[in-house]
């Protein structure tokens, strides 16, 4: 049951850091000329913390979320 609440604490936490992290690399987005590398350097770090760090983190926190609440 412990192990259970501590993944469940560890990936809220990341999942909100990347919620936090992500209108930081926006505001720097909109400032750069578009089409430029910068911008899709942006662009490619936006995709990516989505994909890999926001999105799993979200799904692995709502199921051990549930499983606590089983």
């Amino acid at each position: 049951m412990l192990w259970l609440k501590a993944l469940h604490l560890m990936f809220m936490v990341a999942w909100f850091a990347g919620l936090f992290y992500l209108p930081r690399l926006f505001v720097y987005h909109t400032r750069l000329e578009s089409g430029s590398n910068a911008s899709e350097m942006f662009k490619e770090m936006e995709r990516k913390l989505m994909r890999v760090i926001i999105n799993p983190s979200m799904i692995a926190a709502w199921v051990f979320g549930i499983a606590l609440s089983i």
